[in-house]
């Protein structure tokens, strides 16, 4: 039972494996087999135009790792194929008999997919007129050496038949150029997406990082201030010279131990701390971007986040000046930490709003929610580090009560001002003001 489950799964992932390395190919046969249903009999006989062409035209020009020779030949025997058991099932005739009336259209494709890679179509997608030409010629010649295993190519019939051919031949070719170009915008629409969700990405992860080595900064001043303090300590308690306390000495190497253990300790805070700022040194050079820019990050941050969460939160953007900023990795880390805070106040459903307005002298920011609230008896508390309402009902763990105090200690480094105002269930509002020469770049001031 077991090596049958191990050989079901071999077969599995091989299948998996083929798919992955050959899925352009395959791909490209299951869609233009599909495609080939559509078709018109131009001559009263069993040749046949298809949109078919088409789609074969444009996979051969946008998929550059598509075989062409022997990718058109598996797409024209899945054709046979196809075309033969639909006309068998059908009743028109024995399937021997099928095959060869469908036959000549495999002499089709050899034909196409050898001009193609020998006229080296692939190479002339800069030059739109050239490449029409060379597909025109190459459908054309084609088309001839399908009506030649078809012995319909009596000379009497050529001169009626050759204009309808160059003329479809001409508007595959223009379609399937066409087909081309959408599949190239579109991969250059994906591409820019990407680039754009990884940009996103870059500067929320070095926000954050930023936040984090501002306070490994102040945690490493402070562990200086302890460490000066237990060393004091210690040469007080060395210096003074009373025999009659017998635990003067062991209080004093104690002191010195703990000052010992604080120098290890500041060491490793250093170490990180440096190692950090080497990080942030390369991938988070000065750059100087508008707020409309900044809040479009915030906004997509914000839409992946509730998605996870699975809440139903409106969540708008207002702002009445675009002005220009080298501080954005701060001003997404304040704004952040604060959309946090209203969704989770909000609970399954609710409103948020993030607002910029500007005077003469200041930069103002207002995120206002319709959730639980405040109470005002903690206005005064909800900044300090550590305090907390908030806990996981998963694991009744409270929050680290971090946020709000990271943003405050932010607001005061550029010498702003925060205030909370709450109505609770009704309207909370956290108000900013931050000088504008604290935030906004010289002579990039850009009014809506």
């Amino acid at each position: 039972m077991v090596s049958f489950l191990e050989k079901v799964n071999k077969i599995s992932n091989f299948v998996k494996e083929v798919w992955q390395k050959k899925k352009p190919l395959l791909s490209t046969v299951l869609l233009v087999t599909l495609t080939s249903i559509v078709y018109i009999y131009p001559f009263g006989s069993y040749f046949r135009f298809t949109l078919a062409i088409v789609l074969l035209t444009t996979f051969l020009l946008f998929f550059e790792q598509l075989p062409i020779v022997s990718g058109t030949v598996i797409t024209g025997l899945v054709i046979l194929i196809f075309r033969t058991t639909i006309d068998f099932l059908s009743g028109a005739s024995g399937y021997a008999g099928a095959l060869l009336t469908n036959l000549p259209a495999l002499a089709y494709y050899l034909s196409f997919g050898s001009l193609f890679y020998l006229l080296s179509v692939r190479d002339r997608t800069d030059n739109i007129l050239e490449l029409i030409l060379l597909l025109s010629m190459t459908d054309i010649i084609s088309n001839v050496v399908e009506l030649l295993f078809r012995s319909e190519l009596i000379p009497a019939k050529f001169a009626l038949i050759l204009p309808s051919i160059i003329v479809v031949a001409v508007v595959r070719a223009i379609l399937a150029i066409i087909g081309y170009y959408v599949l190239k915008q579109y991969q250059s629409f994906i591409l820019a997406n990407e680039q754009a969700e990884r940009y996103i990405e870059q500067t929320l992860m070095v926000a954050k990082l930023k936040s984090e080595l501002f306070y490994l900064e102040k945690s490493s001043q402070d562990i200086e201030d302890v460490m000066e303090k237990a060393y004091l300590l210690y040469t007080q308690l060395n210096s003074q010279k009373q025999e009659i306390h017998q635990a003067q000495p062991l209080l004093a190497e104690q002191a010195l131990g703990v000052a010992r253990e604080i120098h290890e300790v500041k060491k490793d805070y250093y170490r990180v701390k440096t190692g950090i700022e080497n990080i942030l040194k390369t991938t988070s050079k000065a750059q100087e971007i508008k707020l409309s820019d900044i809040l479009y990050i915030i906004e997509q941050n914000t839409i992946r986040y509730l998605n996870v969460i699975n809440k139903k939160i409106s969540v708008t953007y207002e702002q009445t000046e675009d002005f220009v900023t080298d501080r954005h990795y701060t001003l997404v880390s304040i704004l952040d930490n604060l959309l946090i805070n209203s969704i989770e106040a909000c609970g399954d459903n609710g409103m948020i709003r993030v607002m910029e307005t500007t005077s003469k002298d200041e930069v103002f920011f207002c995120v206002e929610d319709n959730g639980t609230g405040i109470d005002k008896e903690e206005f005064d508390l909800i900044f300090n580090p550590g305090y907390s309402t908030k806990f996981s009902p998963r694991t009744g763990k409270i929050s680290t009560g971090l946020g709000l105090a990271h943003v405050k200690d932010y607001i005061e480094l550029f010498g702003g001002t925060i205030r909370v105002e709450s109505n609770p269930g009704i309207c909370t509002r956290f108000l900013i003001a931050l000088p504008r020469s604290s935030i906004i770049v010289a002579g990039n001031d850009m009014k809506k």
